[in-house]
């Protein structure tokens, strides 16, 4: 078993299927698990809930969260707690890439659900960036 990990060393993956752009690294316990995200400036999740609760901890560049009725600007040093269950997103401002560290329960099946019930639709991109963005600027 290992108990010592270099989260920057790892392998890096898609999270959490169509719903959002971030993607890193993640180690998994026995009743929760621990990730380093990155999402890329401008993009994000979709509203969307799952029935664990979700910390994320801001290491670089900012996020735009809304947790229920509450919207912020979250940068370097800040936290966002996501309740089980509460419909939200978040979203990394067009500055740069954010850079930030996941802690997720394990105890309950993890299972996301889209707000708009539309599971294949994708992540959320501001206006200007994502896969249509690229494609106007290369053509």
């Amino acid at each position: 078993m290992t108990y010592f990990y270099q989260l920057g060393d790892m392998e890096k993956h898609g999270f959490s299927g169509n719903v959002t752009s971030s993607y890193g690294v993640q180690v998994q316990g026995e009743a929760m698990f621990i990730g380093l995200a990155n999402k890329p400036r401008g993009s994000g999740s979709r509203p969307h809930t799952h029935p664990i609760e979700q910390f994320n901890y801001v290491l670089k560049g900012m996020l735009k969260a809304k947790v229920g009725d509450e919207e912020a600007l979250v940068g370097p040093g800040g936290l966002i707690h996501i309740p089980a269950h509460v419909v939200h997103t978040v979203v990394a401002t067009g500055e740069e890439d954010a850079v930030f560290l996941v802690v997720k329960d394990k105890r309950t099946a993890y299972k996301i659900e889209a707000a708009d019930g539309d599971q294949t639709a994708g992540p959320l991109y501001e206006p200007g960036f994502g896969p249509q963005a690229a494609a106007s600027k290369a053509g």
